[in-house]
């Protein structure tokens, strides 16, 4: 089925035809008008209105013959002739394409006009108007996870993924986390959550030591660990006796113990926690020796080929899961990227400073754009029109400004007509003066 394009292609070589055709049978028209002129002159010399018409077809003739020669010698060499100055587009190829090139760059790429357009456009405003529409915001949702799905792909691929890890554990190498530990673990004992750990533990405890199935298993064990210990009892038949009745009391005591630690915020054990998590922090800060350690198990730690194979392990699973979700088309994963570009929509549709900043940044960008890469985009348009063959570039050229170059050609045969008839006409007064 033809494209657009070769369709567009097909109409302007249909037309560029019949206007060389027009432009054509105009001048055999003018030249077959002169040749009857001067046979009637011949038979009637004193039809002296004849010479009129004689004067506007030979000067049409010749308008038109020198139009054709001019508007051929653009493309090619008239009747294949070596004439100097002819085929002036394929032989100046390099010359026009670097013009064409430098005309774009300053006149069409300017910064200010660029920025200026996208100002125009307002993006914000479109960009909302498009994705209110449900339809589009699903297509727009699936062509996004079209993209992210082979993104993800072109990620797992072996060269890839080789080199994400290289960057990933270079940059781990690099590393320092000995400040944003510190800093963490100072945040931590300012806002007492290391006390609300110690809640926690304490609690855990507590339900432990106060479970009817942990006390009798403690007490049978510390039981046998005490009789064990009290062998000497045994003479007395008190070593059974004595180790449960030492157990059950330890067990009491034990969670005594743990509840008083519970509802005391200034117990002992708790300010021993906070003592020993400042004092860490402060080693962390000033200590070389275990600063020093603690990189070395950093190193080890990286070095360690089941770091990297279970890192390995954990993105693929990652990356598996999320192309799952974007290929399918009902996902959670792509209906939840529908649902955010019309919230999105919407947002810039009710607040005005984002759909500002939208398109501040849309204009900035785009102004950045241009000014960085507008010698480029001129040094490739010269590029691809010198990589042309010359048979090809006159084809496209002439076939989008050849129909205007054939109006030059009907233009000049009735022009140059015209003339002549006037220059006929004022020879004839002056003659007859």
């Amino acid at each position: 089925m033809p494209t657009p394009a070769t369709l567009a292609l097909a109409s302007k070589t249909q037309r560029l035809a019949s206007m060389k055709r027009r432009a054509t049978g105009l001048l055999v028209l003018m030249a077959a008008l002169l040749l009857w002129m001067i046979w009637l002159r011949s038979l009637y010399p004193h039809w002296g209105w004849l010479g009129y018409i004689e004067a506007f077809a030979e000067a049409a003739l010749v308008g038109g013959l020198a139009d054709w020669f001019a508007v051929t010698a653009l493309f090619r060499q008239p009747l294949n002739l070596p004439i100097p100055h002819t085929a002036i587009i394929p032989k100046n190829k390099h010359r026009i394409a670097d013009s064409l090139g430098e005309f774009i760059e300053a006149h069409f790429l300017s910064t200010e006009r660029i920025m200026a357009k996208v100002s125009e456009f307002n993006p914000a405003a479109r960009l909302a108007q498009w994705l209110q529409q449900s339809e589009h915001a699903a297509a727009s949702a699936e062509q996004l996870a079209n993209l992210l799905h082979y993104i993800l792909q072109s990620l797992t691929e072996p060269a890839m993924q080789a080199r994400l890890r290289e960057l990933l554990h270079h940059q781990l190498g690099k590393l320092d986390l000995l400040p944003p530990t510190t800093e963490i673990l100072r945040y931590i004992r300012q806002s007492g959550t290391h006390q609300q750990l110690v809640d926690a533990v304490l609690a855990h405890l507590d339900e432990q030591l106060n479970h009817p199935t942990t006390q009798q298993r403690l007490q049978n064990h510390l039981a046998h660990l005490i009789a064990t210990e009290l062998d000497y009892l045994k003479w007395l038949s008190l070593d059974e006796a004595g180790g449960r009745y030492l157990a059950r009391k330890l067990v009491h005591a034990a969670a005594r113990e743990v509840q008083a630690m519970r509802d005391a915020p200034q117990h002992p054990l708790r300010q021993h926690v906070d003592q020993t998590l400042a004092e860490l922090i402060e080693q962390l800060r000033t200590d070389t020796e275990l600063q020093a350690r603690l990189r070395a198990a950093q190193q080890r730690l990286l070095a360690d080929p089941t770091l990297l194979a279970t890192l390995d392990q954990i993105w693929l699973r990652v990356v598996a899961w999320l192309a799952e979700g974007l290929n399918t088309p009902d996902s959670l994963l792509r209906q939840k990227l529908a649902a955010g570009l019309t919230h999105l929509a919407q947002r810039l549709a009710q607040d005005a400073s984002l759909s500002d900043w939208l398109n501040r940044h849309a204009r900035v960008a785009a102004g950045q754009l241009v000014k960085r890469y507008r010698r480029q985009i001129g040094v490739f348009i010269a590029e691809q029109l010198k990589a042309w063959d010359d048979e090809v570039m006159v084809e496209r050229l002439e076939v989008n400004v050849g129909v205007d170059l054939q109006f030059v050609r009907l233009n000049g045969t009735l022009v140059g007509g015209l003339i002549g008839l006037a220059l006929y006409g004022l020879h004839q007064l002056l003659a007859n003066a």
